[in-house]
């Protein structure tokens, strides 16, 4: 048995729920069919508006990694684990940056002009290259 109710569900219960002493009941039930069938079509995504969506997606990270990469990289010639990086740095990155980010920038954006240092049990340590 389904938990969740679809709105093409909800429009078919609409639909047969309507009563036949409301004033143009075969119109309502038109304009419902209606609403319920382009529901109810499956959206078709083409290949260039796929590549088009990803070609914009990897541009605004571009655009990002143009703004930040410096900056990171100042913060972590002093080398750190991320929060103590990410703290440095803080200020000059854009307001929705965590740790986290800083920490995927390094790992991944960054991975090969950092050294990552691991210790059990720490928070690994990165230091720029060099």
């Amino acid at each position: 048995m389904k938990n969740t109710i679809t709105r093409v569900d909800a429009l078919n219960i609409a639909i047969n729920s309507i009563p036949m002493d409301i004033e143009n009941p075969t119109e309502v039930v038109e304009v419902l069919t209606k609403i319920r069938d382009q529901i109810a079509k499956p959206r078709k995504t083409s290949d260039t508006a796929k590549a088009n969506a990803k070609a914009k997606r990897a541009d605004a990270r571009a655009t990002l990694m143009e703004q930040v990469l410096p900056t990171i990289r100042e913060a972590a010639v002093d080398g750190g684990t991320a929060k103590e990086i990410f703290e440095r740095c803080a200020d000059a990155l854009p307001a929705d940056f965590t740790v986290a980010k800083v920490q995927y920038i390094l790992l991944h954006e960054m991975a090969d002009e950092v050294i990552k240092t691991e210790a059990k049990g720490k928070p690994n340590v990165y230091k720029m290259k060099g």
